[in-house]
C-alpha cells in the first residue's frame, strides 16, 4: 500500500488500496518478490521413431518424393496433395517449404541436373566438350522422361541453377573461338533446345508403354496393315517405302545421334567462317 489514508468502504470488505494505480503497483511488487521458478534439467530427446512426419519434413524430402513419383507414374500426377499423401503429412505443411507447383517444378529440374554436373575441365576441344554435354543431358531425359516436358515446352525456362550450369559450361567450351557473346548464348541454348526437343518423344513413349503395355515395336507390328493401306491410298511414294530400316532410323535415340553430329558440323562451319556473317560456307 502507498501509505495514504483510506476512506472507509460504504459496504463489503474494507479497502486495501486507495486507487487502481495503487493496486497495480502492489501487484507488480508481489511478482518481483516471488522466487524464480525451479530450473529443470535438459529436456529428454524424443524416443527414436517417435517423431511425427512433419517433424522430419524438409524441402529436399519433398522434392525427392516428387521426383520418385514422376519416375514411377508421370509428372502429371505430381501435386502437393499427392506428395502429402505419399509422406503421410498434411498438405498445408508442404507450403512452409515449397510455395507453389511452379517452384516445385523448378526444384525438381534443379535437383536432377544438380545430381549430374558436367566435369571440369572436361575433354580437350570445344567439339568434344559440346558433344559430352549433349550426351549427358540426353541421358538425364532417358532416366527421367517426364523432365523434357518441364524444360522444352516453354520460352520461360525453370529457375534451376543446375540446368543453367549446362548453358554456362557450353559457353565456356566455345570461349576463345572468335564468337561474340550473343552467339555463344545462342549456340549453348540451341544445343539444349535440340536435346530437349528430341527427348520429348521419350516421355510420350513411356506413357504409351504404361497405358497400352506394348513397346513401340509391338505397336508398329500391330498397325502395319493399317499403316500400309492408309499410306498407299494417300499416294506418298517416299513414305510408302518406309520399312524396318527406316523405322529403326526414326527411333528417338537415332534421331538424337544424327542431329547432334549435324549440329556440331554446323557450329564448326560457323567458327571457321569467323562467326555470323563471317563469309564461311553456307
Amino acid at each position: 500500500m502507498c501509505g495514504r489514508a483510506l476512506r472507509p468502504a460504504e459496504r463489503g470488505r474494507p479497502r486495501r488500496y486507495c486507487s487502481r494505480a495503487c493496486r497495480t503497483r502492489a501487484y507488480r511488487a508481489r511478482l518481483a518478490d516471488r522466487p524464480a521458478p525451479e530450473t529443470r534439467g535438459p529436456a529428454r530427446p524424443p524416443r527414436q521413431g517417435a517423431e511425427s512426419p512433419e517433424a522430419v519434413l524438409d524441402r529436399g524430402l519433398i522434392v525427392r518424393t516428387a521426383i520418385a513419383l514422376a519416375d514411377r507414374e508421370s509428372v502429371a500426377v505430381v501435386s502437393m496433395r499427392r506428395i502429402a499423401t505419399e509422406l503421410d503429412v498434411g498438405v498445408m505443411s508442404l507450403y512452409r517449404y515449397v510455395s507453389s507447383r511452379e517452384e516445385l517444378n523448378d526444384l525438381m529440374v534443379d535437383a536432377v541436373f544438380g545430381d549430374r554436373p558436367l566435369p571440369e575441365p572436361g575433354p580437350d576441344g570445344w567439339r568434344a566438350k559440346l558433344e559430352l554435354s549433349a550426351r549427358e543431358e540426353w541421358d538425364l531425359y532417358r532416366s527421367h522422361p517426364w523432365m523434357a516436358h518441364l524444360v522444352a515446352i516453354t520460352t520461360r525456362p525453370p529457375a534451376a541453377p543446375g540446368l543453367m550450369a549446362y548453358t554456362d559450361w557450353r559457353m565456356r567450351a566455345l570461349a576463345g573461338q572468335g564468337l561474340d557473346f550473343a552467339t555463344l548464348v545462342q549456340v549453348a541454348i540451341m544445343i539444349g533446345t535440340y536435346v530437349q526437343s528430341a527427348a520429348v518423344p521419350l516421355a510420350y513413349e513411356a506413357r504409351a508403354a504404361r497405358t497400352t503395355r506394348h513397346t513401340r515395336e509391338e505397336w508398329a507390328r500391330a498397325r502395319r496393315e493399317t499403316f500400309e493401306r492408309t499410306i498407299g491410298a494417300a499416294r506418298l511414294p517416299m513414305v510408302s517405302e518406309f520399312g524396318d530400316e527406316a523405322f529403326e532410323a526414326s527411333e528417338p535415340e537415332n534421331i538424337f545421334e544424327f542431329g547432334i553430329h549435324r549440329m556440331l558440323d554446323g557450329i564448326e562451319t560457323l567458327i571457321r567462317g569467323g562467326g555470323p556473317g563471317g563469309g564461311g560456307e553456307a
